[in-house]
């Protein structure tokens, strides 16, 4: 994958009447951007939002030799600390082949003093892709038919009236086993038990 980025500069100047740029304590560049794709181009448009925190060095006088330097005049100070927001074009084009989600991220902020008291700038710009997710493609399986053998009505019916037949054949054997056991057939009460097993009936001795 191959890794874009670009490093910027700018140098700022301030009102004479503050002094000479001395030190940054805090430095914070946040880009900003559209994104414009056309056939020969991604084209990034915007701005590089500045904002720091400086101090000056109002011992040291700084004489504005051209006027072609960038003044910050709307800058709060206050015991030689000032505070300015200013806005860095922002203008890029990248190739078209790119894809995804763009993002810049600024690192590598660096700010040094210059002889003349101005205030030298410098940040490095990294491009982040993100790649577009692609989502799995799922293969939907029909399910499986069920498969069954539906019983026909001819077999529910015969194994309805099986229960019936041995149900009845059931009542029949009780009513059986009742009426023997009504009896005073001492033999016929050897013979035939309710528990429906049967016994040898023992034999009679001769005289």
């Amino acid at each position: 994958m191959t890794t874009h980025q670009w490093t910027l500069q700018e140098s700022f100047y301030f009102p004479v009447e503050y002094g000479a740029f001395a030190k940054s304590a805090e430095v914070k560049v946040t880009p900003g951007f559209t994104e414009e794709r056309t056939e020969d181009a991604i084209r990034l448009q915007g701005i590089y939002h500045i904002a720091a925190n400086v101090v000056f060095d109002a011992d040291k006088q700084v004489e504005l030799a051209t006027e072609d330097v960038l003044v910050i005049h709307d800058v709060e100070v206050e015991n030689n600390k000032g505070y300015f927001e200013y806005a860095v074009p922002l203008n890029v084009d990248l190739p078209v082949e790119l894809d995804g989600d763009l993002q810049l991220e600024v690192r590598d902020i660096k700010s040094s003093s210059q002889e003349d008291g101005g205030l030298k700038l410098e940040w490095t710009v990294h491009l982040k892709q993100e790649e577009p997710v692609q989502e799995p493609v799922v293969i939907e399986e029909e399910p499986a038919a069920l498969q069954f053998v539906a019983a026909s009505t001819s077999h529910l019916e015969f194994l309805a009236n099986a229960d019936r037949a041995v149900e009845q054949v059931n009542n029949e054997m009780e009513d059986f086993l009742l009426y023997i056991a009504e009896m005073d057939d001492d033999i016929t009460r050897k013979i035939f038990h309710s528990n429906n097993v049967f016994v040898e009936a023992e034999g009679q001795s001769s005289e």
